[in-house]
């Protein structure tokens, strides 16, 4: 079945707020085999919602919708609903004592505005709302079976768990659809799409997909069917990504670098030491979101001035009278300096220029360098990112968890 999913509401359409709606209920819509062949956000202007509604009923098996069911004039997606079906709105008795209970429960008196919340196109059925006033809307246009639900997250996401999924799933006859995400980090997209550019041809099933976010590529493998073959046909993808891939993968579906380092110093019962300029605790930070990492974490500081690098890190100042802050020598110093400090498995030292100001021609905005110290000695690698300074203190921190990554995976178990 194709599914069309319409976000309805001025303050979507005018970016004061995100529509993560949208994002939710496709994510939902597949799990259940459906096919979400569009997202169409559109204002609370009734003839543009009947025109988006009608648009939707004409090219899909089921259009899910959510905004614009509330009490107040611009709320006016049941009066768009009943003229796309061609039927009026009459009152729902069930509605109407739903109303009458919320409000009875919180000593307030129903107005106007409120009852008429109880309309309901004719032929068309409510939507239980166990936690809020707006009631859900279930019809019928032409083919097409159209789900109406409110704006607000908890109550559109009780709706769709518990009254729109299980219909769909009922309607979608055991049939599926699963993502298995397998994770990337080092390796340039150009290079990923060579490698796996077969499995990525038009019309292949399972279907395979890039997306880049700060520095990492996902590989997106998604099919439909009945679960069992789902399921085989994306074990022998991903394993198929990951031979193709090799050390790039760090994880699939819900891991990320700083869990992927965390394990492997688990793993190898190690301890680490952080010495951050420009990322400004960020990998520290992303590392603290992971329960256990206390047992390997030893310290991490933010010697942003180059005093403190000396002070904290134990950086001699000729290196950086001689190279500058930002510079390979210092990168190298902060890494052993803070691991001799803390008597720690590993050191980290991360310097550079993150913007929008300070950068030169021979050293640009965007320059960081990384340095990894154990007892085997020291690596130190030079990138230069481009975007603003939130961007580049991102792609920073995740490319230092990758150097990580890869030099913990060098050391024995």
């Amino acid at each position: 079945m194709r599914a069309v999913i319409l976000s309805i509401g001025t303050e979507l359409v005018s970016g004061l707020r995100l529509d993560t709606h949208s994002r939710d209920i496709a994510r939902a819509l597949m799990a259940v085999g459906l096919d979400v062949a569009r997202h169409v956000t559109v204002d609370d202007v009734q003839r543009d919602v009947e025109a988006a509604l009608g648009a939707a009923c004409a090219e899909a098996d089921v259009v899910v919708a959510t905004g614009g069911l509330g009490p107040t004039l611009d709320d006016c997606t049941r009066e768009a609903l009943a003229a796309v079906m061609g039927e009026p709105l009459e009152e729902d008795a069930g509605a109407r004592a739903h109303l009458e209970a919320w409000a009875k429960a919180r000593g307030r008196t129903l107005s106007p505005s409120n009852l008429r919340q109880a309309l309901l196109p004719r032929g068309a059925r409510t939507i239980a709302n166990p936690v809020g006033t707006a009631l859900g809307i279930d019809a019928r246009v032409g083919r097409a079976r159209v789900f109406c639900m409110p704006g607000v997250p908890a109550e559109m996401a009780r709706m769709l768990s518990e009254e729109v999924l299980p219909a769909l799933r009922a309607a979608g006859g055991g049939r599926v659809t699963l993502v298995r995400t397998v994770r990337t980090h080092g390796m340039p997209e150009s290079i990923v799409g060579e490698r796996l550019a077969d499995l990525m041809a038009p019309g292949r099933r399972p279907h395979v997909g890039t997306a880049v976010h700060g520095g990492r590529i996902d590989i997106h493998i998604y099919a439909t069917g009945r679960r069992d073959e789902v399921v085989r046909l994306l074990d022998a993808d991903a394993a198929d990504v990951r031979r193709r891939l090799g050390d790039a993968v760090y994880g699939e579906d819900e891991d990320r670098l700083e869990t992927a380092v965390a394990a492997l110093l688990a793993a190898r019962r190690a301890t680490l030491a952080l010495a951050e300029s420009c990322t400004g605790g960020l990998v520290a930070a992303k590392l603290v979101a992971v329960p256990g990492i206390s047992a390997h974490l030893l310290e991490g500081v933010v010697c942003y001035a180059d005093e403190s690098k000396v002070r904290t890190a134990g950086v001699p100042e000729e290196l950086i009278e001689a190279h500058g802050a930002v510079s390979e020598p210092v990168a190298r110093a902060m890494a052993e300096g803070i691991r001799a400090r803390n008597r720690a498995t590993v050191g980290l030292g991360v310097t550079g220029i993150a913007g929008p100001g300070g950068g030169t021609p021979e050293k640009p905005v965007g320059l960081v360098w990384f340095a990894v110290a154990d007892a085997a000695g020291t690596e130190a690698a030079r990138e230069i990112f481009a975007g603003d300074r939130a961007l580049i203190r991102e792609r920073a921190a995740n490319q230092a968890l990758a150097l990580l990554r890869l030099r913990l995976m060098r050391l024995p178990v």
